[in-house]
């Protein structure tokens, strides 16, 4: 088994992105990304199967984003969106690659939460089945998930 320092190496891209599509705001992605690498080494005496790592910690993240998003949902004073970060990239730094992705960021943001689930572990490369799997829906279940959160992202991209 890797050493939590050879996990973190190796997934802390993963578990950055996932919490990305649930937090604007720097800071609280931090916080996040934080209390998930708390959350992994408590859990890792519990995984029976190694191989079954990556998608151990993408639910693992999931699990604590889906948390997150539901506590600010719930308190009257911070609203969801205040002091968001700003994710559009300046004209003249920016590529036109960047503007894409922040974009695409944005319009996944605004997918139910359902699909929001499916299409940030789908952009991990995580298969089928083990989005079902993490998720604990069926594959046909998530199949029709990740359907409507690319036609949403296709209307809503281009708008």
């Amino acid at each position: 088994m890797l050493s939590l320092e050879e996990i973190v190496d190796k997934h802390a891209g993963m578990v950055r992105r996932i919490a990305t599509v649930y937090e604007r705001h720097p800071d609280r992605i931090d916080d996040l990304v934080q209390e998930v690498w708390l959350a992994v080494w408590q859990a890792l005496p519990r995984l029976d199967n190694p191989s079954m790592l990556k998608p151990y910690i993408a639910r693992i993240t999931q699990n604590i984003c889906v948390t997150h998003v539901r506590r600010a949902l719930v308190r009257k004073d911070e609203r969801l969106g205040d002091g968001i970060a700003d994710m559009s990239v300046p004209v003249d730094e920016a590529t036109d690659h960047a503007r894409q992705l922040a974009r695409l960021t944005e319009v996944i943001r605004q997918l139910p939460e359902p699909l929001k689930a499916v299409a940030g572990l789908y952009l991990e490369e995580i298969p089928i089945k083990e989005i079902a799997t993490i998720l604990g829906i069926s594959e046909s279940n998530t199949s029709v998930r990740l359907h409507r959160a690319k036609t949403f992202i296709r209307l809503n991209f281009g708008a």
